[in-house]
């Protein structure tokens, strides 16, 4: 469901879903085209464009800074993945880095005036159900069937609906703790700027550099750390 969006004016703060741009109906049921859905095609669109730049007319040897720049990333998600989840899992090593990426672009919006997809719930509940598809893949990928519900009644079968709980707990609170971060960022830059009203001059800039660019690094960093602990501890082989 669209979730809050901050508006500080003289009258006060009021909390708004984002902007539903149009609406159509679908054998009965209504879709919306939100503002978040639009922004997020904008961000696909400036990954796309800083890929196609840094990836153009590549050397074997990097002969340009852009080359280097690409290389480090490459090599910083790589190192990532095989840090945190063994070299074994080198085949998420594109969707951890994508993840990333979009995340913290996605963040980054706010600073152009646009509106965040990482302050809708929808959004990051997406990617936090992507993720518990993952784990559930994993477990039944490396357990195979007797394995993955072994993993249900580990340590002691009474633990069963605890592990249960925990299924769905983790990609809620995943998904719920980067929102939570994003919004609280708008509430709290939205009360400064209404508090200080005509001495609003600088401080809410301030504020902004920590909640728009710093926040939105340490977000995307912990979501995709998350991720990958969740999907790299559902592996019933380990041990």
């Amino acid at each position: 469901m669209p979730t809050a969006l901050l508006l500080a004016s003289e009258s006060g703060i009021s909390i708004n879903g984002p902007l539903v741009v149009a609406s159509f109906d679908l054998f009965g049921v209504t879709f919306n085209l939100t503002e978040s859905i639009i922004v997020q095609w904008f961000v696909i669109l400036i990954l796309l464009a800083v890929i196609l730049i840094l990836t153009h007319n590549m050397k074997v040897i990097p002969e340009t800074r852009r080359q280097c720049a690409a290389e480090w990333l490459v090599s910083f998600f790589s190192n990532t993945v095989d840090d945190s989840m063994g070299k074994k899992y080198a085949k998420y090593k594109p969707y951890i880095g994508a993840l990333f990426c979009f995340s913290m672009i996605s963040s980054l919006m706010s600073l152009l005036g646009l509106r965040s997809p990482t302050a809708d719930v929808s959004v990051t509940g997406t990617w936090a159900i992507i993720t518990f598809f993952l784990v559930q893949y994993t477990k039944a990928k490396t357990g195979k069937f007797k394995g993955y519900f072994k993993s249900f009644v580990e340590p002691m079968p009474f633990m069963l609906p605890f592990n249960i709980i925990g299924e769905f707990a983790n990609p809620l609170s995943l998904a719920l703790r980067h929102f939570g971060n994003l919004v609280a960022g708008m509430v709290i830059g939205s009360l400064i700027y209404f508090a200080l009203g005509n001495f609003a001059i600088g401080i809410p800039a301030v504020t902004s550099l920590y909640f728009d660019i710093f926040s939105a690094f340490m977000q995307a960093y912990i979501f995709i750390m998350l991720t990958m602990s969740y999907i790299s501890s559902a592996d019933c082989e380990e041990g």
